[in-house]
């Protein structure tokens, strides 16, 4: 999802490791905050702005659970 009104002088351009998009980093932005990539909406944490290091909060992008995870546990 693109902002049309963004203006890109003032923001930082980052490669998403995901979809390899766009994530804009504002120049607002601090250290801490949560960024999106305009493409596929993967989810980012700031943790520097000098150099401008970035995390990726979820993995696993389309929601599914993990396979080698086993629910069948039998409880009490």
């Amino acid at each position: 999802m693109v902002d049309f009104d963004r203006d890109d002088d003032d923001a930082l351009v980052e490669e998403c490791s995901v979809c390899s998009g766009d994530i804009y980093i504002d120049h607002d932005c601090e250290e801490e905050d949560i960024v999106y990539c305009n493409d596929c909406e993967a989810e980012y944490l700031v943790r520097s702005l000098e150099p401008l290091r970035l995390t990726l909060l979820d993995d696993d992008i389309d929601g599914e659970i993990d396979e080698e995870e086993d629910f069948d546990e039998d409880y009490d």
